[in-house]
C-alpha cells in the first residue's frame, strides 16, 4: 500500500524537479514574462487545435464501436474520451486512458467489453502511428542537428515502449492462441485463480474480433490527431519566436515528444516531454527562454483543453453514488 502511494509522489517528483531545473536554466521570472505577453488569438488557436486533436481521437474508438455493431451516441463517446484523456494525463505512460470503456458504459451503456475492444483497437493504432512517424523524426532529426546520445537514448527508450504497446495491444485483440497459452499458464498452484480472470477477459475481447477492421480508419483519424496536434504546436511558436520551424518540424517534433509521454519514470511524461521539447526547439534556433515557454505552454493548453472531460468524470461520481 505504502509503494501504491510513494511511486506515483515520485514521479510527479522527478517531473517537477526536471521543469524547475529547465526554468532554473531560462530565468523563471523572463520565461512568466514570456508567458504573459503572448497574443491571446495564437492561444486561443492552439486551444482549438488540441480540441481537435482530442475530437479525432475520440472518432477513432467511434468508429471501432460502429464496427462492432452499436450505435452509441457520438456526444457520449467524444465526452468519454474527453474523460479518458483527461485521466490519462494523470497517470503514468497516459495508462488511464484505459478506463474510457467503464465512463461509456455509465454514460451510454455501452458494453464495458466492446468498449474495451474499441479502446484496444485505437490504442494500437496509436501506438504504430507514433511509432512510426517517431522512427522517421528521430532520423530527420539526427541528420540535420546534433542531438545529444543522452537525448537520442531517451527517444529510443520512449519509441520502444510504443512499439511494444502496439504490438502487445494487437496480441491481446487478434493473437487467438494467446487465452490458451495464459491458461497453461494458470495451471501453476500460484497463478491459477487470477490468470482465469485474464483468460475470461482475453475470451471476451476477442469476440469483439470484428472490432478489428475499423483498424485503417483509427490508424488515419490517430494520423490527424498528430498533425492537429502539431497545428497546435505551430501556432504557440509563431506567438512565441518570428522564426519559427516549419509544420513538418512540428509534426516530427510531436511525435518525439509523444513518445516521452509513454516513458513510466513521471506521470504522462512529466518534464520528460518539456525537455524534448526545449532540446528540440533549441537546437532549431529558438532561444532557450521562448523554448522553456513552449514546452510549459504546450502542456498547459494539452491538459487544460482536456479539461472538458471532467464534466462527464463528474457526471459519472454522480451517478455512481447510492441513492438517499
Amino acid at each position: 500500500m505504502r509503494l501504491k502511494v510513494l511511486r506515483p509522489l515520485a514521479q510527479v517528483g522527478v517531473g517537477v524537479a526536471i521543469i524547475l531545473w529547465l526554468l532554473q536554466l531560462a530565468d523563471a521570472s523572463k520565461v512568466l514574462a514570456i508567458i504573459l505577453s503572448l497574443n491571446p488569438v495564437y492561444v486561443v488557436l492552439a486551444s482549438i487545435f488540441f480540441i481537435i486533436a482530442s475530437i479525432m481521437v475520440a472518432l477513432a474508438l467511434y468508429v471501432a464501436l460502429k464496427r462492432s455493431g452499436l450505435r452509441p451516441s457520438l456526444r457520449n463517446v467524444v465526452m468519454a474520451s474527453f474523460g479518458g484523456q483527461l485521466l490519462s494525463d494523470v497517470t503514468p505512460a497516459r495508462s488511464g486512458y484505459f478506463l474510457t470503456p467503464f465512463i461509456l458504459n455509465k454514460l451510454d451503456d455501452t458494453p464495458i467489453k466492446s468498449g474495451m475492444a474499441g479502446v484496444v483497437v485505437t490504442g494500437a493504432a496509436n501506438f504504430f502511428v507514433k511509432a512510426t512517424l517517431s522512427l522517421v523524426a528521430l532520423a530527420y532529426f539526427t541528420r540535420l542537428l546534433p542531438l545529444d546520445p543522452m537525448i537520442v537514448n531517451a527517444l529510443l527508450v520512449g519509441i520502444s515502449l510504443l512499439i511494444a504497446g502496439g504490438l502487445g495491444l494487437s496480441m491481446l485483440m487478434w493473437w487467438r492462441r494467446l487465452p490458451r497459452l495464459v491458461e497453461r499458464l494458470g495451471r501453476l498452484p500460484a497463478l491459477g485463480r487470477a490468470m482465469s480472470k485474464i483468460v475470461e477477459m482475453l475470451d471476451h475481447l476477442q469476440e469483439e474480433r470484428e472490432v478489428g477492421g475499423s483498424f485503417a480508419h483509427a490508424t488515419l483519424l490517430m494520423l490527424l490527431s498528430v498533425v492537429a496536434n502539431a497545428t497546435a504546436l505551430y501556432f504557440i511558436s509563431t506567438a512565441l519566436w518570428s522564426g519559427s520551424p516549419s509544420l513538418l518540424d512540428f509534426v516530427f517534433m510531436a511525435s518525439l515528444a509523444g513518445a516521452l509521454m509513454y516513458v513510466p519514470i513521471t506521470i504522462a511524461g512529466l518534464g520528460l516531454q518539456e525537455g524534448g521539447y526545449v532540446a528540440l526547439a533549441t537546437l532549431l534556433g529558438m532561444p532557450l527562454r521562448e523554448a522553456v515557454a513552449f514546452a510549459l505552454i504546450a502542456r498547459l493548453l494539452f491538459t487544460g483543453t482536456d479539461i472538458i472531460g471532467l464534466q462527464p468524470l463528474l457526471k459519472i461520481g454522480v451517478k455512481a453514488s447510492p441513492k438517499p
